[in-house]
């Protein structure tokens, strides 16, 4: 079930266990005392509403959208407003008190996550880089609090297989070990015209193992170690037409496909000292990838891009924390300390082929060739190669290190909290990019002449960022002598972190390339001053000030629960890191500081139960607009912000019948409704997404070791985008997924 910021926290329970289990280590107060809006959906939920990965929380969590297009690679995440579709993510994801540094390993396998807690707003004092605009916590079971065997096995629409078997418990030396493992295999819901096939399959496994013991009365030992594979298709996207309006179906004739193996090792410990308790979390995570791309998405031979990443990362951190006997009555406190360096080897080779050599090379060459040079000839510069490879390499380290304290301080009915952070961070890259042609210039040479472009080098890039938090609550106590009522005020900074742009590389060297043959002949076009080189490719934090009001209310008598909350926030961001296309027929893209904003806007959460009745909802509405942006070539200054919806709507209702039987113990039905709207796909306002409804429904037939189920989305088979884009002058849509059905039987002994 979905709950508000005001559910107890202090004795919530593992939903298959009546045993307490902690939630975060960085979480030292109960939820209904932040003064932060927060949503938390528990396993059940999770597994009812077929929540399999952080995509499907898309307005379930009010202005959270996680678009669903592109691949398991095109984590885009918006929230209240921001959000890129590239780079560093708006949204923190940590699982297990791990963080998660690459937005590329965002799309994962929810394998018995017990809970998923989002909060909202900049969390930039506690979690630091990329948490600008929330943070989702991901927990998993432990074998200290739950025992058991756990398995489910269900099929759908594309011939979707999803397989999952999990096993927890402890040994006679009190070890806790459990673990579980899934196989999820789908057909695809797109096919490609120009092959004939589905453009998007999907295959992938993932797994989970976990230890936990206690070493010494002082000292408790964890240790998860989790991995996954996949590959698949993707990019299913339509050529658009602007004069007629029409999309075209999908049909390209190059290799478009997704490849990923990532894998986590975390150690935490635990010491309880006499006044205090010290965590500390280490981690090494491991992600190799590769993205083929047919980058023009046409019929055509233009282009296409392979970009293979070989990554690893290393986090630390340590958080200290008063012990009870320690803590004063009005003062409670966490301190804490993380560092993390991360290396990433990249390649990003692009081949273009003859069309692209013709369309993006030789024409603009040719086309400024002076005709008494040209010696009559249309196209007097050629190039020998059907194909040729811009070659890129990138050596890039990031690397960082942060100091941060929270303190609470209540005075009777009020809690304040004052927090400081102080983040450093540091980036350097090598790179090296490298081309090689044989061209001729037919007025005047016989033979074709070798040609090579070579352009390499390195670059560093610093920063250090102050993250202050103040906030204060008041807590009304019992109202009208049954619910309880609480109000909030936070001001909070944020961040995502800064970095270099490797996709416009191939885009350097292209330019190079021309200007090159061109100067060769003794003729000359670009002032080299204008060009794009490397300097120019790095990119500053962007950061943001959010100030936000908020209460929640609680309510319980005769059977009746109702928890509600609601906010108002507004959001100033600097230095905004904006997508850009060059213009022209171009193949690269690249992130750019070149907007300030606002955002402001409201959010409303609320879940009624009533005997076997379930009602909950959730609403936000974000009214984001650029107030400067100057690229040098457009003034977008007022208009809305790109990418990110207006509006998200989220409303359920279930019924449970419970029938007291030793076979069938209950029977559930639900219905639920999703909006995501309106959407502007850019920056210049001219394209347009709708506001539109998706409504799901599911029914859970539930036994005494195992349960029947079935779920169906998109159930009036609504058409609607998910992404807009442009590549060498095109436009280009991605339909999202049509009506589709699962069902299933999960197994708990």
């Amino acid at each position: 079930m979905l709950f508000c910021a005001s559910v107890p926290d202090e004795e919530v329970s593992d939903t298959l266990s009546e045993s307490y289990v902690e939630t975060s280590v960085k979480q030292i107060l109960p939820l209904e005392r932040l003064a932060s809006p927060v949503s938390v959906v528990y396993l059940n939920e999770l597994e009812n509403r077929c929540i399999d990965s952080p995509k499907r929380l898309s307005a379930i969590v009010p202005n959270l959208h996680i678009p669903d297009y592109g691949s398991s690679m095109t984590s885009s995440i918006y929230l209240r407003g921001f959000g890129s579709r590239m780079e560093n993510p708006v949204l923190g994801l940590y699982v297990d008190d791990v963080p998660v540094l690459n937005k590329n390993a965002y799309d994962l396998e929810m394998l018995d996550i017990r809970r998923a807690d989002l909060f909202r707003g900049p969390q930039g004092t506690v979690y630091g880089r990329n948490s600008m605009c929330g943070v989702l916590a991901l927990s998993t079971l432990s074998p200290s609090s739950y025992s058991g065997i756990r398995a489910s096995l269900e099929y759908g629409s594309a011939n979707s297989l999803l397989a999952r078997f999990s096993a927890y418990g402890k040994t006679k030396k009190g070890i806790a070990v459990g673990g579980g493992i899934s196989y999820r295999h789908s057909d695809g819901f797109y096919e490609n015209e120009y092959t004939g096939q589905k453009c998007d399959p999907y295959d992938a496994l993932s797994m989970r193992f976990r230890v936990e013991k206690a070493l010494r009365p002082d000292l408790y030992f964890e240790n998860i170690f989790s991995a996954g594979a996949l590959t698949q298709g993707g990019w299913p996207y339509r050529l658009y037409d602007p004069v007629s309006g029409s999309l075209s179906p999908t049909s390209y004739n190059d290799r478009s496909a997704y490849r990923r193996f990532n894998l986590t090792e975390a150690v935490k410990l635990r010491y309880e000292a006499r006044n205090f308790t010290l965590n500390s979390i280490s981690a090494l995570q491991v992600l190799l990838d590769r993205m083929d791309m047919d980058q023009d998405f046409t019929e055509r031979s233009m282009f296409t891009l392979a970009q293979i990443q070989r990554e690893g990362v290393l986090t630390q951190e340590v958080v200290l924390k008063p012990k009870q006997d320690w803590k004063k009555d009005w003062w409670d406190w966490q301190s804490g300390a993380f560092a993390f360096y991360k290396h990433n080897g990249m390649s990003a080779p692009v081949t273009f082929k003859r069309n692209g050599i013709e369309d993006l090379i030789l024409h603009n060459a040719n086309s400024n060739i002076p005709e008494d040079v040209a010696g009559g000839y249309d196209a007097p510069l050629a190039i020998m190669e059907d194909s040729f490879l811009i070659g890129s390499e990138f050596g890039i380290n990031t690397f960082g290190a942060a100091l941060y304290h929270e303190s609470y301080f209540t005075f009777r009915n009020w809690l304040f909290t004052a927090g400081l952070r102080l983040d450093y961070e540091g980036n350097s890259m090598k790179y090296c990019s490298d081309a090689s042609i044989h061209y001729r210039f037919l007025p005047t040479m016989a033979d074709w002449k070798p040609f090579s472009t070579l352009y390499q080098g390195s670059l560093t890039d610093h920063y250090v960022e102050f993250l202050p938090k103040l906030s204060a609550l008041y807590d009304f106590g019992r109202v009208g002598g049954y619910g309880k009522a609480r109000a909030f005020a936070v001001v909070s900074k944020g961040y995502r972190s800064g970095g270099f742009n490797t996709q416009i590389f191939s885009d350097i060297l292209q330019n190079m390339m021309m200007n090159g043959l061109m100067a060769d002949l003794g003729v000359y076009l670009d002032d080299p001053g204008k060009a794009v080189k490397a300097e120019d490719t790095a990119y500053r934090p962007e950061k943001s000030w959010n100030f936000e009001l908020g209460g929640s209310y609680d309510f319980s008598r005769a059977g009746h629960r109702l928890n509600a909350s609601a906010s108002l926030f507004y959001i100033a961001c600097r230095d905004q890191q904006i997508t850009l296309f060059p213009p022209g027929k171009s193949t690269g893209r690249m992130m750019a500081n070149v907007g300030r904003s606002r955002s402001a806007g409201a959010e409303l959460s609320f879940m009624y139960g009533f005997r076997g009745l379930s009602v909950s909802g959730s609403y936000g509405y974000t009214d984001a607009r650029f107030t400067w942006y100057d690229d040098g070539n457009n003034d977008f200054s007022g208009n809305r912000i790109p990418y990110s919806p207006e509006q998200t709507l989220n409303v359920r209702a279930g019924y449970t019948f419970d029938f007291q039987g030793n076979a069938v113990r209950a029977l559930t039905i639900g219905a639920d409704c999703t909006g995501t709207g309106r959407i502007w796909w850019d920056e210049a306002n001219t394209l347009v997404e709708p506001f539109v409804m998706l409504a799901g429904a599911d029914m859970r037939l539930r036994f005494r070791r195992f349960d029947l189920w079935f779920r169906a989305d998109n159930l009036t088979g609504e058409d609607y985008n998910v992404f807009y884009f442009k590549s060498v002058g095109n436009m280009f849509f991605q339909r999202g997924k049509p009506f589709r059905w699962t069902a299933g039987i999960t197994l708990n002994i």
